[in-house]
């Protein structure tokens, strides 16, 4: 999508297929609903309580991961549709949430998950893949 971004503002061809453009846009508001409803969803409801063995600045790094995750997720949606409507220039802000920082959080959280599940042995992972019931 940079190369062909790229050549849009230079007025010249681009060697990615121009059909990539609507499929970049529907997949990026399909991930931005998705955040919505799942952050609607967190707020509403709540999210599972931490374990009770974890230790301040780990559960603290838990949350900030999180909070991370949503903010880069739901902003670089934002920021995308803001750069192909209206705000070009915004455009290295979005390949740098989409690329260097979501690949950041989402390494810190599957290895906040891995460790969960193989140090501590506790049901963090598995709360992860089904629901809890009360």
């Amino acid at each position: 999508m940079t190369d062909r971004f790229n050549a849009t503002l230079k007025g010249t061809e681009s060697s990615v297929a121009a059909v990539w453009t609507p499929i970049h846009i529907v997949v990026g508001l399909t991930i931005l609903a998705a955040m919505l409803c799942r952050f609607i969803l967190r707020w509403r409801f709540g999210a599972p309580v931490p374990p009770e063995a974890e230790i301040a600045p780990l559960r603290w790094l838990a949350g900030a991961v999180h909070v991370g995750l949503y903010l880069d997720m739901i902003g670089a949606a934002l920021i995308g549709l803001a750069v192909y409507f209206a705000y070009p220039a915004l455009a290295p802000l979005h390949e740098f949430l989409t690329r260097l920082a979501l690949m950041a959080l989402v390494a810190l959280h599957a290895a906040g998950a891995l460790w969960h599940h193989f140090y501590w042995r506790d049901e963090v992972l598995v709360r992860m893949l089904r629901p809890v019931r009360d």
